[in-house]
């Protein structure tokens, strides 16, 4: 399954099945491997963390409902993802280059969701000290700390001012034209906390519920468990309909 982000960049990803629900039920409150395992189902490597977050949520429009509930004005409404999408139709360049003193940074949109606090130092995606080159993206977070541990100190600095002079690029509204009401920034856990919503749809006795009623039905267990949850709610609703039409021969 291939998507097409705003900015004209092809990205696949695999297909978020009924299953999946389940699995991601499984990892239970750990963010960390909620996180790990969505992240899976993008198998395009080498996307920033807003590309990845608009990812998910073609994803999610695609395999799951084109819809979520927000708590909007005192009350839960449906809004179409489309919606959401429209805050992400712009292709905003922050991508930077900086030198200080022998050290020169490339300063971005960082490459990971940030899920355990306000992480700065994720803008930091490459790093070159005279002719070494040190990919930051590749590392994994002990050794990426280990590095920004040697660094000098003023290359806080230099990512301070990165940060605070690109501030508006790193937060976004949810509902389009309605700032401050669902904003998220990709400097902190909001971001994946809205994805993590999105794909835990249902709780573990919902799941079990609708593969009981689906199984009266539909005899190959395998067939349900393997289509993706918009296919599942439209099987509910034809059951429930079939089993509207039958009462009704039977009133009559």
């Amino acid at each position: 399954m291939t998507f097409t982000l705003p900015n004209g960049k092809k990205v696949a990803v695999k297909e978020f099945l009924y299953k999946h629900i389940r699995g991601l039920q499984l990892q239970g409150d750990c963010i960390s491997s909620k996180l790990k395992y969505i992240e899976d189902f993008i198998i395009t490597q080498n996307l920033n963390v807003i590309e990845q977050f608009i990812t998910l949520l073609l994803l999610r429009k695609k395999c799951i409902k084109p819809t979520t509930s927000l708590h909007i004005d005192d009350a839960d409404k449906e809004v179409h993802i489309d919606y959401i999408l429209e805050s992400f139709e712009d292709n905003i360049s922050i991508k930077e280059k900086v030198n200080s003193g022998s050290i020169q940074l490339t300063l971005d949109y960082p490459s990971k969701f940030c899920i355990n606090t306000t992480h700065l130092l994720s803008v930091i995606r490459e790093i070159k000290i005279e002719d070494q080159r040190i990919i930051v993206d590749s590392l994994p977070e002990h050794e990426f700390l280990q590095v920004i541990d040697k660094l000098p100190a003023e290359i806080l600095n230099v990512v301070d001012n990165f940060v605070t002079n690109n501030q508006k690029a790193f937060v976004f509204p949810l509902l389009s034209g309605r700032s401050n009401l669902y904003d998220i920034n990709f400097l902190d856990p909001s971001p994946f906390v809205f994805i993590d919503n999105l794909f835990s749809c249902i709780d573990e006795n919902s799941y079990r519920e609708y593969l009981f009623i689906l199984s009266k039905r539909i005899g190959d267990v395998e067939f349900i468990i393997n289509s993706p949850f918009v296919d599942i709610l439209d099987y509910l609703e034809l059951y429930k309909r079939e089993c509207e039409e039958e009462n009704k021969k039977l009133k009559n």
